[in-house]
């Protein structure tokens, strides 16, 4: 697994699932080769809805104050490509798309050997 895109299922009174099934089927649309998928409560449920990139070797970070718009799809998909890139996962912040420049709730460091 390079990468893959989690987001809570359980975020904002259904909010979250929304969120989950627009990016699922901008995924499907797109062909998109990276997992996307859900998890319900991630814990940061004062920053809903929230979303996770993960990756063996990487990075992890988590995202919050999302809404179930094509904004936020667009945006997730974009990071979750630039997170999928060979290397360590960091995400350089004038890289990131303009709606994940705000909301990052955790960045963690790779999991050691």
């Amino acid at each position: 697994m390079s990468s893959a895109l989690v987001i809570c299922t359980t975020c904002a009174d259904g909010r979250g699932q929304a969120l989950l099934e627009a990016v699922e089927n901008e995924a499907l649309a797109r062909d998109w080769p990276l997992p996307v998928r859900g998890q319900a409560c991630m814990a940061a449920c004062k920053q809903s809805c929230t979303a996770a990139l993960q990756g063996t070797g990487k990075h992890s970070y988590l995202f919050g104050q999302l809404a179930p718009d094509a904004a936020s799809v667009d945006a997730l998909l974009a990071v979750a490509a630039q997170h999928a890139e060979p290397g360590d996962g960091l995400l350089a912040w004038d890289r990131r798309p303009e709606r994940l420049k705000g909301g990052l709730v955790a960045r963690l460091p790779p999991v050691s050997p």
